[in-house]
């Protein structure tokens, strides 16, 4: 299967010219253009030196095969996982779903093979913690006066809920952008979109009417995504 313009474009325009240097372990492309959502494809490379080559290009992602296998070793003992910035779950999720264009070291293969075997401890911690947090943000939805505080409890326990129903079914939840398409594309059904959209439709109600209605329909996406891992 041919690549996508915007990846072929990465790898002729900016890969090329690193692709020589006997420092970059491995190279690769993730983005939408790879997934079919989209046009745009981002260049990750990664460099078995202490420090990412100061005349490294600005249009790539760098990394050192240092940090990147600090951040696949967190992922496979179940962390690095928890809030929606968090590196690990990030980095190692789009490496997991995109395409290695350079691999001269191998590294980049062994790495590959070892995220086709996912980390049962991540599961296992994910739908805990939204097992766990369920009532707990619940009774926080129930009790914020202030948008802002909405927003940030749907923010963090939405990200825990959908990493819970991705680690369920093997897979590494690849973030927030086209979360739906994703749940398509894997196989895991409508019901956990659907009860994130009564979430926020709650949470658009007017503050007087909100808590208890915003409360129960956080209870039962809590459910919906426990019920399906």
């Amino acid at each position: 299967m041919s690549l996508p313009q915007a990846v072929l474009r990465l790898s002729t325009d900016v890969l090329a010219d690193m692709n020589d240097d006997e420092r970059l372990a491995f190279a690769y492309a993730h983005g939408p253009a790879l997934s079919g959502f989209g046009d745009d494809a981002e260049l990750v490379c990664v460099w078995e030196t202490e420090t990412v080559p100061e005349e490294a290009s600005d249009e790539a992602v760098h990394l050192t095969v240092a940090r990147f296998e600090e951040l696949l070793d967190s992922l496979m003992l179940g962390e690095g996982w928890y809030e929606p910035s968090a590196e690990a779950l990030h980095v190692i999720a789009r490496f997991a779903d995109g395409t290695l264009l350079a691999d001269d070291s191998e590294w980049g293969s062994r790495a590959r093979a070892e995220v086709t075997e996912f980390p049962q401890a991540l599961a296992d911690a994910s739908r805990t913690a939204v097992e766990r947090e369920a009532e707990e943000i619940a009774k926080r939805l129930s009790d914020a006066q202030d948008p802002w505080d909405v927003a940030e409890t749907l923010t963090g326990g939405l990200h825990r809920a959908y990493v819970a129903l991705f680690a369920a079914a093997g897979h590494f939840f690849p973030g927030r952008e086209h979360r739906r398409e994703y749940v398509e594309r894997y196989l895991l059904g409508d019901e956990v979109p659907e009860a994130e959209a009564a979430v926020w439709a709650a949470a658009e109600a007017p503050a007087a009417e909100r808590g208890d209605a915003l409360a129960e329909a956080w209870r039962a996406l809590a459910k919906t995504v426990l019920d399906n891992c």
